[in-house]
This record gives C-alpha cells, structure tokens and sequence, in this order.
C-alpha cells in the first residue's frame, strides 16, 4: 500500500499533512470493513503525528436526504473520498445524488477519489468504475481504482 498511495500526485502535500480528513460510501458492513482496513493501512503510512478522521456510511443511509446532507457536508472536508462496492452493473441513486450533491459544495483543494471493488472474479463493474471516473473528472480530481485482489492501484 505504501508504494501506491505514494505514486498519487497529491502525496507530497498529503505527507505533511497533520490532519487528514476521509470520507467513505460504502454498500454493506463487508465493504465497509474493506473502507476501515484502507484506513488503518493509510494510517500506518502518514506521518505518525497526522491524526486520520474517516467518515463511513453506508449506501442505504444516503437515500435519506437529511443523512445525504450531513454526509455530503462531511465528505466536503475530505482529503480522500471512499467508494467500497460489491462489482455491479450501476451506482444507487442514492449515492449519486451524494456525489453530485459533494461536488457542488465540495472544498476545492487536491482531492483523492478511490473505489474499492470486490475481487474480479465476484462480478463486472466496468459501468460503475466509468461512472466515478467522470465524477472524478467533472471535479478535477485524481481517481484510483482498487479491488482485493489487486495488489496495486490501476
């Protein structure tokens, strides 16, 4: 993990840091296990004065509009965004809405889009993974796919 946080362009910033903020989306409590593993790793890799603060929620929490709120406000201070889905065929609406509602109000500094996937093997997510890269790039941000079974990011 070290060598591929430290290939993003926004590392260099990123090492200084002495707060850094995550806010993560994930489908169900096993790819929010996979979200908070990412964490603890990231964690082990910053400076060891940097305080990590993550936010996790989950996919049914964001079709409540008031909850989408509050995460969208949350995700606004991130340094790192956090997609954790099991491969399918198309994002909830849900989490689109939260997306979209995070980039109208989002802080415009170096921002991190990663998707974390289940193992290839599990299903196809060709069109969920074109979807974020366009979120990605409609917000001028880097985007970072990353599956279990993948030892690097892509």
């Amino acid at each position: 993990m070290d060598s591929m946080i430290s290939e993003l362009r926004i590392w260099p910033i990123w090492k200084e840091l002495k707060h850094f903020a995550v806010s993560a989306a994930c489908e169900d409590p096993s790819s929010s296990a996979r979200a908070d593993e990412f964490c603890r790793g990231l964690t082990r890799t910053l400076d060891r004065n940097c305080k990590v603060v993550s936010e996790l929620w989950l996919f049914n929490q964001l079709r409540v509009p008031e909850l989408r709120a509050i995460a969208a406000a949350e995700a606004a201070l991130a340094h790192l965004i956090i997609i954790s889905v099991h491969r399918s065929e198309a994002m909830p609406e849900g989490v689109k809405d939260w997306l979209n509602l995070w980039l109208r109000i989002r802080n415009k500094r170096g921002i991190v889009l990663l998707a974390l996937f289940d193992p290839v093997y599990r299903g196809f997510s060709g069109p969920m993974e074109g979807y974020l890269q366009e979120v990605a790039n409609r917000g001028g941000m880097e985007f970072q796919v990353a599956s279990e079974d993948v030892g690097d990011w892509r």
